[in-house]
């Protein structure tokens, strides 16, 4: 059977009754700008006598003359064959996916294929090789993720109007979108991610595939969360971030995914395209202020974040509605406790300054920006007063009260910007640690515990 498909490969032609087209000039850019490890693995396939094809997000991008990210390509060999590749990993051999190695850079390659059924709204019921481009190009999701490059003759293939839909800055499914959408319920996020062209603005889906995102939605209850939380970082990170989730939570799409309700014109959504950086758990504790922890913690393990992002997301969460005050000391704990995050903390507070109604405005939160700029703090910031050195002082044993005034010097410490051991001691003697009630004890920690 394999030797049979081998000898399909070499005599059918798998672009019959497709028209090809002669590259545009980005299009010819693009092949002009090649990696020579790509071309080897072209010349390869060329060599074992079969058809190979760019496919996808390069032809795409490409043509909006965007970055390319990846090259994927399509071919009329089967896994078994590409696996004669002297460097290969076989990634996906049962959806026909291998990946090839060459030169340092990594390839995904699959073999043209057929689909059958989506019973679970996540992945075909079968899976056959094929050999039509035609065939394999239907089963995308976009017509502009639906075209195809031929290298070694300089022409592309465009069945689903993928470039005029790029022209227009139309987003079109292939085919009848509801049905496109339910064999993959990840395509919704996929689709709303398209939306953002970054500086090209945001462009519109057509009718019927704008339907098909609000009457397709509940499908992503089948969608594994980590999927899920793949495709909503880069949302997230968008350039019209806001625009997009906005409409993301007036179509229930967010409501779907968070179980909550948002508000028309959500201010939380409003203020995603003003934080500053590229950090995606920034741009997630915004669009989940005013959640209660409780939820926030339940989001963040349904979605299946590390250990880190959960961690992480949680403790910036915790920050939110709180600055500190305009003292050099409690600025010196906000700072120590909030680490590299400290003024980003506060210009994540700003955005929502208008909103505080008076408890503090924008131009407290930049005085505080500014004084931490000119924050003078040690450069040592461990605990100068060890467990042992407090015992020998104090005669105090271990326990839960040791450990209580071993973070209150801490503390005074880093507020007082103390830098010897003989300071600490000249603080100890000024502190109250003789009497009992040690658990009201000043903590290093923000917000403090008398926010």
């Amino acid at each position: 059977m394999l030797e049979q498909r081998a000898t399909w490969g070499r005599c059918m032609e798998p672009t019959s009754g497709m028209n090809s087209k002669p590259l545009t000039p980005e299009l010819a850019q693009m092949v002009q700008n090649l990696p020579s490890s790509l071309l080897g693995i072209i010349d390869w396939f060329e060599g074992k006598g079969h058809f190979v094809w760019i496919v996808g997000g390069a032809v795409r991008n490409a043509l909006l003359e965007i970055p390319i990210i990846e090259y994927d390509l399509a071919t009329t060999m089967v896994p078994e064959e590409m696996k004669e590749y002297p460097d290969m990993i076989p990634t996906g051999e049962k959806f026909g996916t291998i990946t090839f190695r060459s030169e340092g850079d990594f390839y995904e390659i699959t073999t043209l294929r057929t689909e059958k059924g989506y019973g679970d709204g996540r992945r075909p019921d079968e899976v056959e090789w094929g050999l039509s481009l035609t065939v394999d190009l239907s089963r995308r999701d976009l017509s502009m993720n639906s075209m195809a490059l031929d290298v070694n003759k300089s022409v592309y293939y465009d069945p689903y109007g993928g470039f005029e839909d790029l022209q227009r800055n139309r987003i079109c499914a292939v085919g009848e979108p509801k049905s496109r959408l339910s064999e993959d319920a990840l395509r919704i996020l996929r689709t709303y991610r398209f939306m953002d062209q970054g500086l090209a603005g945001v462009w519109k889906p057509e009718r019927g595939l704008s339907n098909a995102l609000r009457t397709t939605r509940s499908m992503l209850s089948k969608i594994a969360p980590e999927r899920i939380w793949s495709e909503l970082k880069r949302i997230l990170l968008g350039k019209n971030a806001s625009i997009i989730l906005q409409r993301m939570a007036d179509d229930g799409i967010l409501r779907q995914i968070f179980d909550s309700d948002w508000m028309l014109d959500d201010y939380r959504i409003s203020k995603l395209d003003s934080v500053e950086g590229d950090d995606v758990l920034d741009r997630l504790v915004v669009l989940l202020r005013d959640v209660p922890s409780q939820m926030c913690e339940t989001i963040a393990r349904t979605m299946k974040l590390s250990n880190q992002e959960k961690k992480t997301l949680l403790f910036r969460h915790s920050c939110l509605g709180h600055i500190p005050e305009l003292l050099d000391s409690n600025l010196r704990i906000h700072q120590y406790v909030l680490g590299d995050w400290a003024q980003q903390h506060l210009r994540i507070e700003s955005l929502f300054a208008p909103m505080n109604h008076g408890s503090h405005s924008s131009d407290d939160i930049q005085q505080r920006i500014s004084r931490n700029e000119g924050l003078n703090t040690s450069d040592n910031s461990k605990s100068l007063a060890t467990g042992e050195w407090i015992m020998a002082q104090t005669n105090m044993h271990q326990g839960p009260k040791l450990g209580a005034l071993k973070n209150w010097l801490h503390r005074e410490q880093i507020a007082r910007n103390l830098t010897s051991l003989e300071q600490i001691e000249t603080l100890l003697c000024t502190l109250s640690w003789h009497e009992d009630e040690f658990n009201h004890w000043p903590k290093l920690q923000f917000p403090s515990q008398t926010v």
